[in-house]
């Protein structure tokens, strides 16, 4: 008490000593200028002190912030301070509800929306959708392109496109060679959605399924399907199974990619479950692909049938097709290699 009683002595010395400093300059006719310029050193000092204040505040928050971010205990005891003034402020205001509220700001007209639309199943689309491929009759085609251009004309309108140029022909032996080359994760991984008339499946395994496709003693007509699912195996598969020169670097890479090959097998349509933005590569040979509406746009739309030639890339969104493909026979014996990249994409 002492001690405070002497400092507030001192402050009412100290203001004293200016109302007489400031009446004594009044008398002698100082005008406000000169004042002002008389006491520009208390100024600045006041302006440094008010500085210091402010950087130690902020250096305060900046620590607090960091050790809030960074260390458990510390976020802990900081949130249960926060509670517990919370827990003070309720007879002053009721925050209950913003707490409990998935948003600050209320749309019940949108959530009532949303609440109402049934969640759409793998063969189905919004019906709006519909419009996008009423009048669509064929594929159109493209090359020397770039994404944003495809994205715009094409991808944003639901439209499936072809590009004419997108990669180098490639054949069986260059991607089992680019497989085998690769690391064992790859070849010990166990792939998804497999098809094949090489083995049961419970038996299959890949390397000694590339082993009997490198052989190929007995058997002229084969096929094999798989799909890359696992992280090590598509990280792997990135290798060889090559992004076109027009996917862009902002778009993240393909999370599954899919490899289908067949030699003078003939089979009926067979579907594969595809999602997000998808790009069917063909290496060498030809398969036939099937885009098929889903429900119900398959009324009004049709079915496009596309056969890609070597170097051919088709893309399109499952937002509105469902993918399938036909092996033919060829009358040259050839080999048919192509390539399946699934990409999540948003505008």
């Amino acid at each position: 008490m002492t001690t405070f009683a002497n400092k507030l002595s001192t402050m009412n010395a100290i203001e004293s000593d200016f109302e007489n400093f400031f009446s004594y300059c009044t008398k002698q006719g100082f005008s406000t200028t000169q004042m002002l310029d008389i006491c520009q050193p208390l100024f600045q000092q006041q302006r440094k002190v008010k500085t210091k204040r402010f950087l130690y505040l902020t250096t305060l928050v900046l620590i607090v912030y960091c050790f809030y971010n960074w260390c458990d205990s510390c976020a802990w005891f900081l949130s249960a301070i926060g509670r517990l003034l919370l827990i003070q402020l309720l007879p002053y205001w009721n925050w209950t509800p913003l707490y409990n509220g998935k948003c600050l700001i209320e749309r019940p007209f949108q959530e009532t929306t949303t609440k109402s639309l049934p969640r759409l199943g793998r063969h189905e689309t919004d019906v709006d959708n519909c419009a996008l491929c009423e009048m669509l009759d064929s594929i159109p085609t493209t090359s020397n392109t770039t994404f944003s251009y495809l994205e715009a004309k094409y991808l944003e309108r639901g439209l499936p496109v072809i590009i004419t140029d997108s990669h180098d022909e490639q054949t069986l032996d260059w991607l089992l060679e680019k497989i085998q080359n690769n690391p064992q994760d790859f070849l010990s991984s166990d792939p998804c959605d497999i098809g094949t008339n090489l083995m049961l499946k419970k038996f299959f395994n890949l390397d000694v399924a590339i082993q009997k496709i490198k052989s190929n003693n007995s058997m002229t007509k084969w096929f094999l399907q798989f799909r890359n699912c696992k992280f090590n195996a598509v990280k792997a598969s990135r290798m060889f199974v090559t992004r076109p020169y027009y996917y862009p670097l902002h778009l993240e890479p393909f999370y599954s990619s899919w490899i289908l090959i067949s030699q003078d097998y003939t089979s009926a349509n067979r579907e594969i479950y595809l999602q997000g933005l998808i790009f069917v590569q063909q290496l060498s040979g030809f398969f036939e692909f099937h885009l098929r509406p889903k429900q119900p746009c398959s009324v009004s739309c049709p079915t496009i049938d596309i056969r890609l030639s070597a170097g051919e890339c088709l893309v399109f969104s499952t937002d509105l097709w469902v993918f399938s493909y036909e092996m033919l026979e060829s009358k040259n014996n050839s080999i048919s290699v192509a390539t399946i990249l699934e990409i999540d994409w948003h505008l």
